[in-house]
């Protein structure tokens, strides 16, 4: 950190001074402890206050742990293990008021987020239900020993008490503001919110502010801490929070300039003419012929992460059969969240998520024609890439390209594109250690081993934060620069609620970046919270996913978005469903601009010539035209290039239109629909018949079996098993259901 300069202190202050010759340490309401008159106040807590009484309209307060920025810092100390570090700093940052800070650094994985803790014990006062209080911190997080963790905390207001029996208890947590923090490169202040409860049964109650910094092995920032007490005034605790924990974003409302502007261009970028020709067996143009133009698939990429963690150890499971249905219902692409990175590869991650569970749920994935990504083949965490620091610079390097050329060349031809370079702003430590040249032959290596593969650079706090946008934009131009073949730039998008960029400044990052002439990709997409149980928050977290999918729609080098938060079993409030399988608002916003707003499904009739024309989003489409008995089809690929798609009755892709008995060389057997090899059958007990022709199978010949009887008498008497769509008939949109559910 350039801006900083740490220096180490004894943390012997005046207060722990005297608090050593037997005085008080309170740093409460005593004369050098709470604050109310401005004149005991540095310049930093003037400024908070001011904020707060003349632009919030709250009432002073009193400052808890005292007027100056060191004050407080003095109050906290960090406890747990010998893992932990405490280490004071100057900060001398622009762009923020503090000068101080405290760096608490755990370099061991602890068993617990509580194993550590930064805590600042209150002597002087105690509380009463219903009492209101506000912690104020600015927070930086700097870096966890984990390339798969973010620096995390959690802010805690308790009670330390005895038990009726002696023991040590502690209360709830009595912060109802967003406790859960990920703190970002950069400082940000965050607001936490205390209403006080009712205290459990014991005595000798002592109030503590808290911030668990056990997560992971971690290293985070922390300054500009304040405890203000509202007990005395007339200040709610819903108050505070609608006065200063935002949830709000520029740009969120209905009318915003940015939004109709992102509406046109998704008219323009995103749809092209459709045209249908309908033609009889002898090629003459069919005018008055029934046609319908049915979606099957987007062109843009709305895929999502499939989580071998939720289901790799169980697959035959209930469980696992719904996770990969629902799955196939909502995306059209699909990336392991973390199965191909190399440790979980090497089998270290156990039973559920490793190279064999990797294996089966690609060929899954392949098998269901569902293009996939790879994530990641480099990321450099020493740990991460199973490499031991501790030898020379050429076998580094030569563990680095096996570990590209290992996972590559084993899905050569099947993978879409890889994360090539993972994470190389955020942790460059190999190329610190080897030298930066070393990146353009890892590039080179996996183009090697998988050449049809478009290979990525993905990084994070690009749009979700902004502090990696210059070094990424500089490295991608230097390996451009080197011809190292970067093929698409991937932005992870993991956003905090209490922190939403605003879309039009995700536009203008889509503008820079797109310079680079190469595809843009939303690689991890997000809206994380703490909690459900504000309403507020569900709001925006569903508004701010509307927002993110318009932006990226509507920008013309944006190729996909990569939702990275479909379901798991603990209920994770970023997931678009629910423990239960309920879709979440967040989730019902993605469906229903993914497969209403922005989903094609046209009717119409032919012209004299013979053409019925519309337009539609690009993608893949079922085109169905029927005139009298005749029907026929057509699944072809819709884009600015497609042209006119001619649909020839009595020919189909199916290889013939519907037939009448007299065309059977066999006799249909009983109970099965005309062409059909047997009864119907519900193969995975929905209630629904998915192998129509009755071979024991569900695939394409279902749909040409389901499309040509869709009117008949057996069809239409068994309605329910063949009412794929759930409007309670059956139509053509029952078949084009049956294909999304078997083809995506």
């Amino acid at each position: 950190m350039n801006d900083d300069g740490d220096s180490h202190s004894d943390r012997r202050t005046f207060l722990k001074s005297i608090g050593a010759l037997g005085a008080s340490t309170a740093v409460g309401t005593g004369a050098i402890g709470s604050v109310t008159a401005d004149e005991h106040l540095d310049q930093y807590h003037r400024t908070l206050r001011e904020e707060l009484t003349d632009e919030r309209g709250l009432p002073a307060g009193e400052f808890v742990y005292g007027g100056t920025e060191k004050a407080p810092l003095d109050a906290f100390s960090h406890n747990g293990g010998e893992g932990g570090t405490e280490t004071e700093m100057d900060v001398s940052a622009d762009d923020v008021p503090i000068t101080i800070a405290d760096r608490l650094q755990v370099t061991e994985t602890p068993e617990n987020a509580y194993a550590y803790t930064y805590k600042g014990s209150i002597d002087d006062r105690s509380f009463s239900q219903g009492d209101v209080l506000l912690g104020v911190a600015y927070l930086r997080g700097v870096d966890t020993a984990s390339a798969d963790a973010e620096v995390q905390t959690q802010a805690g207001f308790k009670w330390e008490y005895t038990n009726p029996d002696g023991s040590t208890g502690y209360s709830s947590n009595m912060v109802v503001s967003p406790a859960n923090i990920s703190p970002g490169s950069s400082w940000e202040r965050h607001y936490f919110v205390v209403e006080i409860g009712e205290k459990p049964d014991g005595s000798e109650f002592q109030p503590f502010f808290e911030f668990w910094t056990g997560f992971t092995a971690q290293t985070i920032d922390f300054g500009g801490m304040a405890l203000i007490d509202y007990s005395d005034t007339d200040v709610t605790a819903g108050r505070l929070n609608e006065l200063l924990v935002s949830y709000d974003y520029d740009g969120r409302g209905a009318d915003a300039q940015w939004r109709q502007a992102a509406h046109d261009r998704i008219e323009k970028i995103r749809k092209t003419d459709v045209e249908v020709e309908v033609l009889d067996g002898d090629g003459n143009a069919v005018a008055d012929a029934d046609v319908e133009v049915a979606m099957a698939e987007h062109a843009f990429d709305f895929g999502g992460e499939f989580t071998l963690s939720q289901i790799g150890d169980r697959w035959d499971s209930d469980v696992a059969e719904t996770y990969r249905r629902t799955w196939l219902e909502n995306f059209n692409k699909g990336v392991l969240t973390n199965a191909l990175k190399v440790s979980p590869w090497s089998g270290e991650w156990g039973e559920a998520v490793n190279a064999d569970t990797a294996r089966r749920a690609i060929q899954w994935l392949l098998d269901n024609d569902v293009p996939t990504r790879g994530h990641a083949l480099v990321w450099e965490e020493w740990d991460w890439m199973n490499i031991d620091a501790d030898q020379s610079d050429a076998a580094i390097n030569d563990l680095v390209t096996e570990r590209i050329r290992t996972r590559a060349s084993e899905f050569r031809g099947d993978f879409v594109e890889w994360d090539m370079h993972n994470h190389p702003i955020w942790q460059p430590n190999i190329r610190e250690q080897i030298g930066r040249e070393a990146a353009l032959e890892w590039w080179q290596t996996a183009h090697d081993a998988a050449p049809d593969a478009q290979m990525y650079v993905n990084e994070m706090n690009i749009i979700a934060g902004s502090s990696y946008r210059d070094p990424y934009d500089e490295f991608i131009t230097w390996l451009m620069d080197n011809d190292a073949g970067v093929e698409g730039i991937g932005f992870m998008g993991h956003f905090d609620i209490t922190n939403l960029t605003p879309p039009a400044e995700l536009l203008s990052v889509f503008d820079r970046f797109g310079e680079h002439g190469v595809p843009l990709q939303i690689t991890e997409f997000d809206v994380q919270m703490d909690s459900r149980d504000d309403e507020a928050k569900v709001e925006a977290q569903a508004d701010y996913v509307r927002d993110v999918l318009t932006a990226a729609f509507s920008h013309k080098a944006v190729e996909g978005v990569m939702s990275w938060c479909f379901w798991d079993e603990s209920g994770e409030p970023k997931r678009y469903y629910s423990e239960d399988w309920t879709l979440r608002p967040h989730g019902e916003e993605y469906q229903r601009l993914v497969f209403e707003e922005w989903w094609t499904e046209e009717s119409g009739t032919t012209d004299g010539d013979g053409v019925y024309a519309t337009d539609g989003f690009k993608g893949t489409y079922t085109i169905t035209a029927t005139d009298g008995d005749q029907t026929a089809e057509r699944a072809v690929e819709i884009g600015d290039d497609t042209g006119t798609v001619t649909v020839t009755l009595g020919e189909s892709d199916a290889g013939g239109g519907q037939k009448d008995d007299s065309d059977d060389e066999t006799e249909t057997p009983p109970g099965a629909l005309p062409g059909g090899e047997g009864p119907p059958q519900d193969l995975d007990g929905d209630g629904r018949h998915e192998d129509v022709d009755g071979d024991g199978d569900a695939d394409i010949a279902d749909l040409r079996s389901l499309l040509n009887n869709r009117d008949s008498g057996m069809v239409q008497e068994n309605a329910g098993a063949y009412d794929f769509d759930g409007d309670g008939d059956v139509d053509a949109g029952d078949v084009l259901a049956l294909f999304r559910q078997l083809y995506r």
